[in-house]
């Protein structure tokens, strides 16, 4: 009902504005404050009555399902006496005694349910006067709150409008700023471009003798590569002819042996590769076979690029001097040699490092032709 006549005073509003609550409650008379304060004071009477009819109601039916229980031992179970928290009744007692509480309980319920006016009846009552008194006092707001509605329109239609108004103009002012931002960093760009030309047209005459002066070390580069294109690079060989034994002392030989073949007049690497195998055997120095063994290597130490692991892993893939080494295939040695180092890596002779490519492995080739 209040919130009928509240849209109401919406409708007669020409503006559609919803009017100010801080108005309503000025206008609003205080007998209508003391009239609400009644109502809820009625309401909260309701809610206890309410309750204590419930709880009339449960102990009534407690107090009924005791009889019943009383009822049921007297002429079913033949009972005459009930213990109760240790005492002992008389069941014809209990009997009465359960009924006189039910029926206690019975007549308080009706009591309260019936005494006085119906409550529903003073909340219609009360409703009803509200709603004419809140229609009346809805009337005088209507007539109040018009004109000052009316008013507030056009003040605040006018203030949308010049909000509009400046929002727009404060929009292109921001469109001018962000195209005068973008211009000025278009001529500074182009001031730079401009004084990197003025810097380059005076650098002009200098450049142009730079250029030239690059293009003659360019044509000295081009001659210097041609020469050294025609060069061979050879590395040093690891044994040559004129070497003392005793370069081989520790790594290849024992000391004891270098001196044996020292005391036989065999000091140089030249004399060991002259001597017969059988001559180098007598001297005791070494066997038969290990100076043959040991003439290969030192054959393929003289070879240019050629160290000592390298002539080991020679020797054991079947090239026993330069001569053998000079009519191999590279493909086919490097194969017999891979299979070697990995063996000898797996064991721990050689690094993985010390294994030989096969663009070394042609070089010893060529230089075992040509050396």
């Amino acid at each position: 009902m209040t919130i009928i006549g509240f849209q109401e005073l919406l409708q007669q509003n020409p503006r559609g504005r919803k009017p100010c609550a801080s108005v309503i409650l000025i206008v609003a008379p205080q007998h209508l404050i003391s009239e609400l304060t009644n109502f809820n004071r009625r309401l909260t009477l309701t809610r206890k009555k309410a309750f204590t009819i419930w709880l009339l109601i449960v102990l009534a039916s407690l107090a009924i399902l005791a009889t019943l229980h009383a009822w049921i031992l007297w002429q079913v179970e033949h009972a005459n006496i009930i213990t109760i928290f240790s005492f002992s009744l008389e069941i014809t007692l209990y009997l009465i005694a359960t009924m006189s509480t039910a029926f206690l309980f019975i007549g308080a319920v009706c009591y309260v349910v019936f005494r006085g006016d119906s409550i529903d009846l003073q909340l219609y009552q009360l409703g009803k006067d509200f709603e004419e008194k809140f229609a009346k006092k809805c009337e005088e707001i209507k007539d109040l709150t018009n004109d000052s509605l009316m008013k507030l329109g056009l003040n605040g239609f006018q203030l949308k409008e010049n909000l509009k108004d400046m929002q727009e103009r404060l929009e292109e002012l921001e469109t001018h700023g962000k195209i005068l931002q973008e211009t000025k960093g278009r001529l500074a760009k182009i001031e730079h471009k401009m004084s990197v030309i003025d810097a380059t047209r005076k650098d002009l005459s200098s450049l142009k003798k730079k250029l030239q002066a690059i293009k003659n070390v360019q044509k000295d580069l081009k001659n210097i590569q041609g020469i050294v294109a025609k060069l061979d690079f050879i590395p040093r060989s690891y044994l040559t002819s004129s070497d003392e034994m005793k370069i081989l002392e520790g790594k290849i030989l024992e000391s004891s042996t270098v001196r044996k073949l020292e005391l036989n007049d065999i000091r140089k690497i030249e004399d060991f590769l002259l001597k017969n195998p059988v001559e180098i055997a007598v001297t005791e120095a070494m066997s038969e076979s290990e100076a043959k063994s040991l003439q290969s290597i030192i054959q393929l130490l003289m070879i240019p690029g050629i160290q000592h692991e390298d002539a080991v892993l020679l020797l054991k893939s079947g090239v026993n001097s330069k001569q053998e080494l000079a009519v191999q295939d590279t493909f086919s040695l490097g194969a017999r040699i891979a299979k070697t180092a990995e063996l000898y890596i797996k064991e721990g002779k050689i690094e993985d490092n010390e294994k030989p490519t096969l663009e070394e492995i042609a070089a010893w080739i060529r230089l075992a032709k040509t050396h």
